[in-house]
């Protein structure tokens, strides 16, 4: 009975199971799956060897090796690789296996203090972390130089920073057409629109800054876009401000506020006291709209704001016109740069915040809404790059 339900398998059924499971057997024991899970790799490459080490002097040579402690890709060397000052001619990569070399072509400059910026330009392999030495610096002479100058680029419109900006320096008595050439240093602003120019020599040197999409810190033959300057030189250890045009950026609206009932707003009551002469202009703004516009010293009480958070600032107003002008290199315009106050004013319904404005000085941050129709106000210090030069 049980013979004549279930047939035999025939010799190809028989075959085609035993692949199929030699396959699973073979499979499993060939091809170990590894688990998942576990810290993903956020370390970059590592230096192991190289040709000329960190910190090296007396260096002669036109040609750098690294090697890693893992293999490497290149993200486009010749606009994310930096170097200052720069390498004679234009320098050549090429990797094999762990091994990176850059070569070029003519000398380096005697007695100088070079430093390549590898910025994204160098990534491992499979996590595409950035190499871990941000940079690499090595001397022809015999020292290494250790002067250094940092600072902010921020548009004088908004105030606000400017990032992957060109900031070079040349020589001090470098001619106007310097900005068209290779400076003697140079390097880009991060996000927060703040730059370091690190391992400088002594001595006094003219500042630039301006968009550098080609990555070559220096502008085009017969180029004219916006250049931020200073108008006087600067020296190691110095710590600046660069108020960088953009022609793209309209100027603030104006639009007076209307005044609401007292049940539904807030007062400010303001003291300006500008520390310098002037003639100053002082402005309220909320979501880029200027609300108010005040003139020189004194006291106003505005009633009737609409809750919420304003911003204050100040400039002096060099052609009194009334409102903030870009500043213009090529006919050697300043900046009327704002002085921002750096915390919000804070407008509560049925309160009066008092506040104490001393443009030129020391910047007051925001004191809290006292009891309803009275306030308080303070001018403590403001933090941020130390000594600024403006």
């Amino acid at each position: 009975m049980w013979g004549k339900m279930f047939k035999k398998p025939s010799f190809v059924q028989r075959l085609i199971v035993f692949v199929n499971a030699l396959t699973l057997i073979v499979g499993g024991c060939a091809l170990p799956t590894p688990p998942d899970g576990g810290p993903r790799d956020t370390d970059g490459p590592v230096v192991v060897e190289s040709s000329v080490p960190i910190g090296s002097t007396s260096v002669q040579t036109n040609t750098l090796t690294w090697t890693f402690d893992e293999y490497v890709v290149l993200n486009n060397p010749g606009a994310s690789i930096r170097t200052s000052p720069p390498i004679p001619g234009e320098p050549r990569y090429s990797l094999k296996g762990k091994t990176l070399k850059m070569s070029w072509d003519g000398s380096l400059e005697t007695d100088r203090t070079y430093i390549i910026q590898f910025g994204n330009g160098i990534r491992d392999l499979h996590e595409n972390n950035p190499m871990s030495e941000p940079f690499w610096v090595f001397a022809t002479g015999t020292q290494i130089d250790s002067g250094q100058i940092r600072g902010v680029v921020l548009n004088p419109l908004t105030g606000k920073p400017w990032d992957n900006q060109a900031v070079v320096l040349h020589k001090g008595d470098a001619p106007d057409s310097a900005v068209f050439t290779p400076p003697l240093y140079g390097s880009r602003s991060g996000k927060d629109g703040r730059f370091t120019l690190p391992y400088l020599a002594d001595g006094s040197y003219q500042i630039f800054a301006f968009s550098d999409p080609d990555g070559n810190l220096q502008l085009g033959t017969g180029e004219k876009s916006p250049v931020a300057w200073f108008s006087d030189g600067v020296d190691p250890g110095d710590s600046l401000v660069l108020w960088l045009a953009d022609p793209t950026t309209k100027p603030d609206s104006i639009a007076q506020f209307r005044q609401l009932p007292a049940d539904s707003s807030g007062v400010l009551k303001l003291t300006a006291a500008p520390a310098t002469e002037g003639p100053w202009v002082h402005q309220l703004r909320r979501d880029r709209i200027i609300v108010w516009q005040g003139l020189g010293a004194g006291t106003w009480t505005l009633e009737g704001l609409k809750p919420g958070k304003y911003q204050l600032l100040s400039f002096t107003d060099l052609n009194e016109n009334g409102k903030i002008d870009a500043p213009d290199w090529w006919t050697r315009t300043e900046a009327e740069t704002p002085i921002v106050d750096p915390e919000a004013i804070e407008v509560t319904v049925g309160w009066t915040v008092e506040r104490q404005w001393l443009p030129g000085a020391s910047q007051a941050p925001q004191t809290g809404p006292g009891q309803p129709g009275t306030g308080s106000a303070s001018v403590p210090q403001q933090g941020g790059l130390g000594p600024i030069r403006r």
